[in-house]
């Protein structure tokens, strides 16, 4: 009797051992794959967080790259425009502050960068000492609507249309050879007007005539960018 029972209970002490150490291992098995499941999901965390990092600060240092140089490019175009200031004196009858303020104002209007405009229409234009005042205004607008239209360079328009200005007489044939015609009333007013020394008057023919043309197209192009 009493072997039956120690019989017995080493076979079930067998069986539960077994039993139990089969259930250890399962649940090892489900531990080891828990802690690796809590290892992606930290990995991925991190990741995130990376990521989440290099997209809030990216735009943050693209902005300020951006800023430090428009800051240098305003810069630049100012000193082109203050060296022009202080070699041509107050011809242009207009302060750096006025002329800053005055192509800030064209961009709103235009494709161009006002330090584009800056540098390559307002600090040529201040190097022709007939072209001031109203004309000069008018002539900085012509300029950046003849450079729309015609698909050419701020720079090259700039020193057309001063040159036109600055020798109305002279500048006819060189606006007549880019396309810009003067009929004969117009071509005699502006001759009559320079020989009796009414500049402002020649100059205000040609600019009527290239407003007449070109009156508008850097505005127009502006308005239509996507």
């Amino acid at each position: 009797m009493a072997g039956a029972v120690v019989g017995a209970l080493r076979v079930t002490l067998g069986i539960d051992t077994a039993a139990f150490e089969e259930g250890l291992g399962i649940a090892q098995k489900r531990l080891n794959a828990a802690g690796k499941k809590m290892q992606e999901v930290g990995e991925s965390m991190a990741s995130v967080g990376s990521n989440l990092s290099v997209a809030v600060t990216a735009p943050l240092l693209a902005a300020g790259a951006a800023a430090v140089q428009g800051a240098q490019a305003q810069a630049q175009a100012m000193a082109q425009v203050n060296a022009a200031l202080e070699s041509m004196g107050p011809v242009a009858g207009r302060t750096a502050e006025q002329l800053l303020a005055a192509s800030d104002a064209m961009e709103m209007n235009s494709l161009f960068d006002g330090d584009e405009i800056l540098s390559k229409v307002t600090a040529n234009l201040l190097t022709f000492g007939n072209v001031a005042g109203e004309q000069f205004d008018r002539a900085q607008q012509a300029a950046v609507d003849l450079s729309t239209r015609m698909g050419t360079d701020l720079q090259s328009s700039a020193l057309l249309v001063g040159k036109a200005l600055n020798d109305p007489i002279k500048g006819m044939t060189a606006l007549g050879k880019a396309g810009i015609q003067f009929s004969e009333d117009q071509k005699a007013a502006i001759k009559a007007m320079v020989e009796t020394g009414n500049i402002a008057g020649a100059q205000n023919i040609i600019l009527g005539e290239l407003g007449k043309q070109y009156n508008g197209a850097a505005k127009a192009a502006a308005d239509t960018d996507p």
